[in-house]
């Protein structure tokens, strides 16, 4: 049995080999104020606790920023979709009443030229 083990920052990886065909495969990820080890940063940049708690609350405001940027963009991206998809459901129904149209028609004009023919009218 083997085990695979790196951790970095902001993400880990756990891989354990038991033998036999069974390979069980861990994956951590830290995004966003939880990959950041704030201790770590004011220890290395001797930042205050104010500086830091800015420093902070700044990250948190630039991660909204993102969030809010990416939702904006799935919301442009939906409505597009669901646009164009009313628009072909439109057409879709125009093209059906019109094809159930031109067949009645079509078999109105038929079955005339069949009465017609066989003198039941």
């Amino acid at each position: 049995m083997w085990k695979l083990r790196t951790r970095t920052k902001s993400s880990g990886i756990n891989a354990e080999y038991g033998g036999g065909n069974r390979l069980r495969v861990h994956l951590s990820i830290d995004v966003g104020e939880h990959a950041n080890d704030y201790k770590q940063i004011q220890a290395k940049e001797k930042l205050s606790e104010l500086q830091l708690r800015v420093r902070q609350l700044l990250e948190q405001v630039e991660q909204i920023t993102k969030e809010q940027n990416y939702q904006r963009t799935r919301e442009e991206r939906f409505r597009y979709t669901s646009e164009t998809t009313n628009t072909r459901v439109l057409w879709w129904a125009v093209a059906q009443t019109s094809i159930l149209l031109l067949v009645g028609a079509w078999q109105m004009r038929h079955l005339k030229g069949f009465f017609e023919a066989k003198k039941l009218v």
